[in-house]
């Protein structure tokens, strides 16, 4: 299946991803806003927030992968040159991009509108002490995420990739999750 093949790859790529977004978040050609998006979801994955409840063990990185995949595609919008070095520089991330979102859109549906609706918040989130805006525009911030980035790497992101490829074979776990969160907005 398409998905689970793209959320496998996702999971498993997130510690060099993570490094690839830190690019971008140093790139003025970026837009502040996609730069600001882009801390946020750095942030989220960071600070293990859920857009999908209840998810736990490898389950859990799901939402992390899509909401930076998104926040990517949303910055590419904002900022399509600046992107399209980017994508340049960091294949292994860009190249498959635009393949996942597809493959995502096509399983999820409308249940996409969660993590949407996730990315819509990234900008807003705060991890320990560190606002997405400081992380882009203060260098004490910006110095902070990058090696808290490179920590969690080492400590939590380097995933046994036989773990991974079992655990979403189990993909279909995230469907009620997403369905009641959906029934719950207005």
């Amino acid at each position: 299946m398409e998905f689970v093949d793209a959320v496998r790859d996702g999971i498993l790529s997130l510690p060099q991803d993570m490094k690839a977004v830190l690019r971008v978040l140093e790139d003025p050609e970026v837009d502040d806003e996609s730069r600001i998006t882009l801390a946020g979801a750095v942030l989220h994955v960071l600070s293990a927030s859920n857009a999908i409840p209840g998810m736990r063990g490898i389950l859990a990185y799901v939402d992390d992968t899509l909401v930076l995949r998104l926040a990517l595609e949303r910055a590419e919008k904002k900022s399509p040159e600046a992107i399209a070095r980017h994508r340049q520089e960091s294949p292994d991330l860009f190249g498959p991009l635009d393949d996942q979102l597809k493959a995502t859109r096509k399983y999820l549906g409308e249940l996409m509108t969660v993590l949407e609706h996730a990315v819509d918040g990234v900008a807003r989130l705060s991890f320990q002490g560190h606002t997405a805006k400081a992380c882009v525009s203060d260098t004490e911030s910006s110095t902070w995420l990058y090696d808290t980035v490179h920590g969690a790497i080492v400590e939590a992101l380097e995933l046994d990739e036989d773990v991974v490829t079992r655990e979403v074979k189990e993909i279909d776990k995230i469907l009620p999750h997403l369905k009641a969160r959906v029934s719950m907005r207005p």
